[in-house]
């Protein structure tokens, strides 16, 4: 079993890291972080974010880079429909009722059409 976490390069971001590992300790199972396309810096400090979580936790990290083609959230819900995990994090943050419509909403797909729980955090 796993606690899956969707990371993309935000305060909300680094909040559901967190947030995972501490719903990793609580199940006793392992950290997966599914993180967006990322420039090399950025996904080195992913990385270290996600190995201090883990280690502060007591649990396993395992980190799954976002194939630069096609769209992240498909990707993250394929990968949430496995078996083996058994809760989705992610940050969200307040956006207005028009900003939902013109930009669309990644997190508000990921609630609707995710196959397992999802536990929303904000930052």
């Amino acid at each position: 079993m796993s606690v899956l976490v969707f990371y993309k390069p935000t305060p909300e971001g680094a909040e559901a890291i967190r947030a995972g590992a501490t719903q990793a300790a609580f199940h006793r199972t392992d950290l997966v972080v599914h993180n967006v396309p990322l420039d090399a810096a950025e996904e080195e400090k992913v990385v270290a974010l996600a190995s201090g979580a883990a280690t502060g936790a007591g649990v396993p990290l395992r980190t799954v880079p976002e194939p630069a083609d096609g769209s992240p959230v498909d990707a993250f819900l394929a990968a949430a429909d496995t078996a083996g995990v058994e809760l989705l994090v992610l940050g969200i943050r307040h956006r207005t009722q028009v900003g939902k419509l013109i930009m669309g909403s990644t997190e508000q797909q990921i609630l609707l059409d995710a196959p397992r729980p999802v536990l929303a955090v904000k930052a």
